[in-house]
This record gives structure tokens, sequence and C-alpha cells, in this order.
């Protein structure tokens, strides 16, 4: 007698049960405090397994062979289905991207070939000077090297005279893995603007934990962190154990006192944290704790806000760097997201928009009110 297969049975999985084997063969495996390295591997060929029927039923899933030694560590945390198909969903679209771009160089490369023999070409039958980078010119070329030798070296000066700005990250506990990892990208967005910037801060990135996802991130896109000659202050100390107490300034959105100016002998404190499942007053508290002044963005007097006040780590830092110029909120502003945000000049149109939309309304209910009683009864 033939046995007959269960209705959960997908006709493709013994199939993708060898192919899963194979894959797992003399891969490596991840090591984790609380659990068993074979369950891990076991996990891992359940979830390939899954990964290979979900592509043949014609669902956006990456190739196994593309998810990267962390992708698979995240992949093996995640506990229920929902999360890994969302996360599935997210690594094609980041392999998608990768052979987008994969494609687009391979014709740039062509085409730089092609134009080359073309210019080799018209070269050799010119017996003319030719003009032009690598030829005959005054110019010499820039290369990217020297371009990061020289702000890096104003960094370096900024760590000699600059003024200091803090940056604490210690919120790690209040984050999930999705979040740390937003905030170590926004890091590095705030490590290339005040690099970039024509009188940077000395920035000082204090109660880093190096265990958490944040700094694992962090690592892992700026390789050169811990080098001694790379112009990037990190700690896992305290910016109490740095500073005085007396001039560092905790700036939090929850507070009630306006940043009236900048002032230059104070230490401005930033939090690394992005709060998007999680809306508490964490620095308020934090800040209140320490015995530390505290101050916000004078943003009412500016604008009306669409959502909500909490602006990412790196606009706060532009924001910072144009109050230092400057001291002019105006200026300092513009790098407030416009999405967010209804100016006052905008407010008060729209309102006088509302009030004369009313007064429509009302002329034309009493002109109503008129023409239905002088009608006959």
């Amino acid at each position: 007698m033939v046995k007959k297969q269960s209705k959960n049975h997908h006709p493709c999985s013994t199939e993708c049960q060898q192919l899963a084997e194979q894959r797992t063969d003399g891969k490596e495996s991840f090591n984790s405090g609380t659990t068993n390295t074979i369950d891990l591997e076991k996990r891992r060929k359940v979830l390939e397994l899954e990964i290979e029927v979900m592509r043949q039923e014609g669902r956006k899933v990456p190739s196994v062979s593309s998810i990267k030694p962390d992708q698979w560590e995240h992949l093996l945390s995640l506990t229920s289905r929902n999360q890994r198909r969302h996360y599935y969903l997210y690594l094609w679209n980041v392999e998608m991207v990768r052979l987008g771009q994969k494609i687009k160089k391979e014709r740039k490369q062509e085409e730089v070939a092609k134009r080359r023999e073309e210019l080799l070409k018209a070269n050799a039958e010119n017996d003319h000077i030719v003009y032009g980078l690598f030829h005959n010119t005054m110019f010499l070329r820039i290369y990217d090297s020297t371009m990061d030798h020289f702000h890096n070296n104003r960094l370096v000066q900024a760590m000699q005279f600059g003024v200091n700005l803090v940056i604490d990250c210690s919120y790690d506990d209040y984050m999930n893995d999705k979040e740390m990892r937003n905030t170590a990208k926004q890091l590095m967005l705030c490590f290339a603007l005040n690099r970039s910037h024509t009188e940077p801060f000395n920035v000082h990135h204090c109660n880093a934990n190096f265990g958490k996802t944040t700094m694992k991130q962090l690592e892992k896109h700026l390789v050169q962190l811990h080098q001694p000659e790379f112009p990037f202050n990190i700690t896992e100390r305290s910016y109490m154990d740095l500073f005085p107490k007396e001039r560092l300034v905790y700036l939090t959105p929850h507070c009630k006192n306006d940043l009236t100016e900048f002032n230059p002998d104070d230490i401005y404190i930033i939090g690394a944290m992005v709060d998007k499942s999680s809306q508490e007053p964490v620095s308020l508290g934090k800040a209140k704790k320490q015995g530390l002044r505290m101050a916000r963005l004078p943003l009412d007097s500016y604008f009306q806000f669409k959502s909500g006040k909490s602006l990412t780590i790196d606009q706060m830092l532009a924001i910072m760097l144009e109050l230092k110029m400057s001291n002019d909120f105006g200026k300092a502003f513009q790098y407030v997201p416009r999405r967010k945000v209804t100016t006052l000049d905008e407010a008060a149109a729209k309102e006088q928009e509302m009030r004369e939309a009313a007064k429509f309304k009302f002329n034309f209910k009493r002109t109503n009110d008129k023409r239905n009683s002088k009608k006959p009864r």
C-alpha cells in the first residue's frame, strides 16, 4: 500500500531537505552564551529549509549563500515566523540592490574600457599635445585618501583646541535590535558631518558598551575605530568622570528649560537613542538623577509640529554645529525636517483660511434661513 501524504506536507520538502543538508556541510557555527552550538546548527538547517520552500513558492526571500554570518545570528534570534518573513523580505531587498549595483558597475566598467580604447586610438593618431588629466596639465589629481587625511587633520585640531561635545551611548537597554542598528548608522552620519564641517566639535562618545549591537555595528562599519591614529573619541567611561559636573548640560526635549544661546564654555550632551517604540523621558530622568543642568531647543518658538518633536542624532549635531558658528537659532533650525513642522506664518495663513471658510458657511446658512422664512405656507 502507498502511504498517503499529510495535508501539510509540501511536495518539494524532501528535495529541499536534501539541499539544506548539502548546504550545511562545512558551514561555520554560531556561539551563544545560552544556547548549545548543536541546537543552533539544527535550527539553522530548519531555517535554510524554510527559505528554500518559500523560494519555490515564489516568495521574496534571499538566497542562502547571500546571508552573512551576522545576519544569520540575528535570524536565529527571531522567535516568530512573522518576524522572520519580514527579515527575509528585507534581506531580499538588500540582495536585489546589490545585484543591481553589480550590474551597473559592470556596465560602467565596459563603458570606461571602451572610452579608454577610443582615447588611446585618438591620441595615437594625433600629433599635437594632449591637454587634460594625466597629460599636459598644471593641475594634479586629488585622491580620496588625500581628502581623508585633510578632514582627519581637521578633527585632530578640534581634539586639541575645539569645543567639547558628548554623545551619551548608554541607552542600548531601552532599544530593540533594529533601533540599535539605526543608532549606529546615525553615529556614523554624525562622524561624517562633524568631520566635513569647517569648525568641528571635539566629540566624545561616552558610556559605550562594546557587547551591544550599537557598538558592534559601529565597529563593523568603522574598521579603524580602535586604531590610535584614528580621530574618534570613544570610551566606556562616563562623562561624569571626564568633565566637571558644573559644565555639563544635558539636551533633552522633555525638560521645560529652553536653550537661549550657545555657550562655548558649556559641554552639551546628546543622547544616542532611537525611541520609535517608546517615548519615555529616559534622558530627563537620567539627567535629574545625576544632578545635571538640562535644556531643550526652543522649537516651539519657531515651528508648530505636525508630528513628534524628536530629532535624529545627526540632526541634533548639525543644529549644534550651526549654533556654534552663528549662535542663530533661525539658521540652525534649517536642519529640522520640513515634513515634521509648520512655520508660524504658514500656521497663521491656515488659520485665516479656516476663519474665512467658517464665515462663508455662516453667511450661506443665514441666507438659506431667510429664503425658507419667506416661502408661503
